[in-house]
């Protein structure tokens, strides 16, 4: 297992509809046990589906600025901004500013993120 990791290390997946870039960087494929972790990129005008999972997961803001939208409040996000959301609460991202919109994600337990890889291979 490797212990520390640059942004080469991590697997790439551009994806569509919403449009973003999303790394992979931790997960049980790479030997972590209870939690998984990766950035994503929304670009300018971007905006993420509203959206919600079952397990927790905590975003950190840090590039850009945009809004978080969680169980249906508004909240302006920009760097050194943490966005925590419980099992099963829907949010979502829209990037408002003039450069990308970046975060790094974390899911506990692991297995989430892989949704990535399916969403790529179809």
């Amino acid at each position: 297992m490797k212990y520390v990791l640059t942004k080469g290390d991590a697997l790439r997946y551009d994806l569509e509809n919403p449009a973003r870039s999303v790394y992979i960087w931790v997960d049980e494929q790479r030997g972590a046990k209870n939690i998984s972790a990766g950035t994503a990129e929304v670009p300018v005008n971007g905006e993420l589906s509203y959206h919600s999972h079952e397990v927790e997961e905590i975003m950190l803001i840090y590039g850009g600025e945009g809004v978080a939208v969680v169980d249906g409040n508004t909240f302006p996000v920009e760097p050194e901004t943490m966005v925590y959301v419980p099992p099963g609460i829907r949010h979502k991202f829209r990037n408002t500013a003039s450069e990308p919109l970046i975060f790094a994600f974390f899911y506990a337990p692991p297995g989430t993120e892989q949704i990535y890889r399916r969403m790529k291979a179809k």
